[in-house]
């Protein structure tokens, strides 16, 4: 039976108030492994909403994700001006969740980089967007190179701390 065929037989969850075991496992990577990227939806000044994506969200707890932002990007501008944030992850064999929450800066300048904040958002709600009868080969993933290797396994080091 294929991956596909055995999903169709369990029952989906639709919203749950925390990450269930699958999401937060995707952003909590083991050994500074990357996590899928994640698209982050914020609301403009004018009320319309924005969209971004970011390579740093990290689940915390299943309740707590991080991220970094850039301390001159329009989402970080966003969050200050009104805290009600989405945040979407996809990623294989089958995540696909939104998370509904309130964003917070906690940290800036971030104190690895000035250049950045730290955001932490505690989650309201949780929605499984995955459809039951298809699979996700590939997500949308990241790769540091050069010199930012050592700085993304800065960033996990520091972001995994509770």
């Amino acid at each position: 039976m294929s991956k596909v065929d055995q999903s169709t037989q369990k029952e989906r969850w639709r919203r749950a108030p925390e990450l269930l075991e699958d999401a937060f496992s995707a952003w909590r990577k083991a050994d500074g492994a990357l996590n899928p990227s994640s698209v982050v939806a914020t609301i403009d000044g004018d009320g319309a909403p924005r969209l971004a994506p970011f390579g740093s969200m990290r689940a915390v707890t299943p309740k707590l994700l991080r991220f970094i932002a850039h301390r001159y990007h329009d989402t970080l501008a966003n969050l200050k001006r009104d805290p009600r944030i989405m945040v979407a992850m996809i990623c294989s064999p089958d995540i696909a969740v939104s998370v509904r929450g309130r964003a917070r800066v906690v940290e800036e300048p971030f104190s690895l980089d000035q250049n950045y904040a730290l955001v932490e958002i505690d989650i309201d709600e949780v929605k499984n967007d995955m459809p039951v009868r298809i699979g996700i080969d590939t997500g949308i993933s990241i790769s540091p190179s050069g010199p930012f290797v050592a700085w993304w396994n800065n960033l996990w080091e520091r972001m995994e701390k509770e």
